[in-house]
């Protein structure tokens, strides 16, 4: 096994790319590169794979600077679980209504195909027991289906579909294999205990049995592994010996470089732990050795990190976007912008600051409620319908009014947390600790409130980039070593942050306003409804 091992990490607005120390876990040197989005129209979100790969093969390079590729013994992959349509010859295949062959990627957060959602799910069809009984329009088979309809000759003329951590590997390996983490978790794809297949039924019942041939029926599990092309080596600027490992959702590759921090006995790697993935959207994952049903929660999903264990899968549509969505909103925003030279992240540490120096911060959002589904509801209520409800709304345009704004919106996105963890808890999990990543760690406040309001210690990995080390751990593994004696060694430390008791009786007041939010807006919609 050589010295270095590489992580890449497409996200929504970048790729960035990680060389880690294959012994220690140690991460040695990172690049980040921005992405290209287009979004045409309201909730139409579309990239370039061309744009994707070429930001990899950047950041690969930049972290290689002053490295001997000799040392580098294998590469993985983790991306956003966006569609990738590739026509011909591996040439991109437009999903835009523009018909610009540049746009061939629907992102995860593309929101088009609600109506082909709601005929999925109208179905009734048993492998929506796996999506919480109700599929996302954030999945693949709804995108398709729009595709379909609304794209019938790019379909068509589409000959291979893929997640997009599985186009990276392809991209790099020239491998048709489709990993079970991106293929079980997004496109239905059944993975059990003895089980692996494509329910053709539920292709032919929603009308994409033509779909089959394009996804692929050749299946990469934990720990497996293929040989990078020449071609990849020598744009990767790479050894020809270098292995690719397990391609992942960037959550999942997330979860995975989290589980094992703080010295975490290898028997009890991933459990009794819920993992936070909280960037422009936050994933709220948890492990078990059981199967575990969760109403409006995705999974369980067998074998997709670690092979022996189950997953269950919740998340929130907007978390980091929702945060800075409010906050720009606000009529104080534009000049305190310009004091910080228009920089989002120093508006959000003054907010944080003044916050802190309120006598009882508390006191700032008494009266003011936010429930925070301004994207729909993804867990664990399984309704994208739903809308952001904002309660205690003054003609404040102060900038301690724009602090309680924001402080009231960290609060909604927390008891967000805490309503999918009690679900979590009701149907069979148990949580001693919740482990968090991602750009919302940079908020002490952010962290703070999942401990109060939660109740348990937040975990905060020493390493800075857990997605990527994630995917450094699937580079690792893919030299032969099983993936729980990986995660034992490169997982590295953690700091802990304790919840303080004084604040319980507040936020549990908070949290029963938060849930009678929701049912109010369902009462006024009953209300509209009515003749």
């Amino acid at each position: 096994m050589g010295k270095y091992v590489i992580g890449v990490d497409c996200g929504s607005g970048s790729v960035r790319a990680g060389l880690f120390d294959v012994t220690t876990g140690e991460l040695l040197n990172t690049a980040v590169k921005e992405i290209l989005i287009n979004n045409p129209e309201t909730d139409y979100y579309e990239q370039s794979s061309d744009d994707i790969w070429n930001a990899v093969v950047t950041t690969v390079k930049q972290v290689l600077v002053n490295v001997n590729s000799q040392d580098v013994s294998g590469i993985s992959f983790c991306a956003t679980c966006s569609l990738v349509a590739l026509g011909s010859t591996g040439k991109p295949e437009s999903v835009s209504k523009s018909q610009d062959p540049k746009w061939n990627i629907v992102m995860w957060m593309d929101h088009r195909a609600g109506e082909e959602a709601n005929t999925i799910n109208s179905t009734n069809h048993s492998v929506l027991k796996y999506v919480g009984g109700s599929i996302s329009l954030e999945m693949e088979t709804p995108k398709l289906l729009w595709l379909k309809k609304n794209l019938p000759e790019n379909y068509r003329k589409t000959e291979h579909f893929f997640d997009l951590g599985d186009f990276l590997r392809w991209k790099a390996s020239g491998s048709l294999s489709r990993s079970v983490c991106c293929i079980v978790c997004k496109w239905t794809h059944v993975n059990e205990e003895g089980k692996n297949y494509w329910d053709e039924s539920y292709f032919s019942q929603v009308g994409l049995t033509d779909a089959l041939p394009k996804i692929g029926n050749t299946f990469s599990f934990p720990g497996d592994s293929v040989q990078i092309s020449a071609e990849a080596a020598k744009e990767l600027g790479l050894g020809t010996n270098v292995k690719i490992g397990f391609s992942q959702i960037d959550a999942h590759s997330g979860v995975l470089g989290m589980i094992g921090c703080g010295n975490v006995p290898q028997e009890k790697v991933g459990l009794g732990r819920l993992a936070l993935i909280s960037g422009t959207s936050t994933c709220h994952m948890a492990l078990s050795p059981k199967s575990v049903m969760v109403p409006g929660v995705w999974g369980p999903y067998y074998g997709v990190i670690l092979k022996d264990m189950y997953l269950s899968e919740a998340g929130q549509s907007a978390a980091g976007k929702l945060l800075d969505h409010v906050v720009m909103s606000h009529v104080a925003y534009p000049e305190l912008a310009r004091e910080c030279n228009n920089s989002v992240g120093k508006v959000l540490s003054y907010l944080e600051d003044l916050i802190r120096k309120e006598a009882n911060p508390n006191a700032l959002t008494e009266d003011l409620h936010i429930w925070p589904d301004f994207h729909g509801n993804r867990s664990p209520l399984a309704d994208p319908t739903l809308k952001g409800m904002i309660s205690g709304l003054t003609l404040s345009t102060s900038r301690t009014d724009l602090a309680a704004l924001y402080l009231a919106t960290i609060q909604a996105l927390t008891y967000g947390s805490r309503h999918i963890k009690d679900e979590m808890e009701k149907a069979g999990h148990s949580f001693q600790e919740l482990v968090i990543c991602g750009g919302l760690t940079k908020s002490k406040l952010y962290l703070q409130m999942h401990a109060d309001v939660i109740g348990l210690p937040v975990i905060v990995p020493d390493c800075a980039e857990p997605v990527l080390l994630g995917a450094a751990m699937s580079a690792a593994a893919a030299t032969g070593t099983e993936v729980r004696d990986i995660v034992s060694k490169m997982a590295g430390g953690c700091s802990v942050i304790q919840p303080n008791a004084s604040a319980k009786g507040f936020h549990d007041r908070k949290y029963r306003v938060f849930l009678q939010m929701v049912a109010d807006q369902k009462k006024y919609r009953e209300i509209m409804k009515s003749s």
